[in-house]
């Protein structure tokens, strides 16, 4: 991951606007898309699913997807996401790192993308808590 920063701009109806951006390789971007995919099947195996497991799984499969598409590039990716959106894939990460790491076997599938994403979980932690701080501070009103 590249040139981490948060990209704050007010929007058309006056709010503003916060992105956590950075720049991924094809290989990072694969890892994660991997990775992703992974956390979903493993999270949402079961039949029974709220409304709000139904929700976190599409939000998942269409990260997955994205990342997907950037992992088709090798070279430097530039990556943007609400601070909702870098939130699951942070949480997604970890979730894949950890539970890989705490297994008494890794999957072969899973060994490449577990040394690729491994780096990535401290700078994209930090990314994250900058993007929601950067989302949650009090805007001044418009005079």
């Amino acid at each position: 991951m590249r040139n981490p920063r948060i990209d704050t701009t007010s929007g058309d109806d006056g709010n503003t606007v916060v992105l956590a951006c950075f720049d991924l390789s094809g290989a990072q971007s694969g890892a994660a898309a991997h990775a992703v995919a992974a956390v979903s099947v493993e999270r949402y195996r079961t039949a029974a699913m709220t409304a709000d497991e139904v929700l976190t799984m599409r939000e998942l499969t269409a990260l997955a997807d994205a990342l997907a598409e950037l992992a088709r590039e090798e070279a430097l990716q530039p990556v943007r996401m609400a601070p909702a959106r870098v939130s699951a894939l942070r949480d997604a990460l970890a979730e894949f790192v950890e539970g890989r790491e705490g297994a008494e076997y890794v999957r072969e599938e899973d060994r490449e993308p577990l040394a690729v994403l491994r780096p990535l979980l401290w700078p994209l932690d930090d990314l994250c808590t900058q993007a929601l701080h950067a989302a949650l501070r009090p805007t001044a009103p418009a005079l």
